[in-house]
């Protein structure tokens, strides 16, 4: 992935996550300026073709990617706390991007090192 596109990503994500805590139930209310713009920084990153299978729910992952080394799957990143990044913080997040590394402490798959 380009380093703009890496970036730009990174920044939608984060202001994606700041709004988090209110889609789940917390009392601080979304900054919908950073809502808004991280709306736009994801799409801007083009994230969505990757991590929406055919015919899946966007974002939601399970598309395969076909590699020299044989396939793989995009992973879920949609805000759901029990299967995509819902309960990633800033950190999970910029560990995945920049180090392939989740949020649980184990290697992405080698397309994200």
């Amino acid at each position: 992935m380009m380093k703009v596109a890496r970036s730009a990503l990174l920044g939608a994500s984060v202001l994606i996550l700041s709004g988090l805590g209110s889609a789940f139930g917390e009392t601080s209310s979304p900054d919908t300026n950073a809502v808004t713009r991280g709306a736009y920084l994801a799409k801007a990153a083009d994230c969505m073709p990757c991590h929406t299978a055919i015919g899946g729910k966007p974002f939601a992952g399970g598309l395969k990617l076909n590699t020299p080394f044989g396939g793989v799957y995009s992973p879920n990143i949609t805000p759901d706390p029990e299967t995509g990044i819902g309960r990633w913080t800033y950190e999970n997040f910029k560990n995945a991007l920049h180090d392939g590394i989740r949020a649980d402490g184990s290697y992405l798959y080698p397309v994200m090192t």
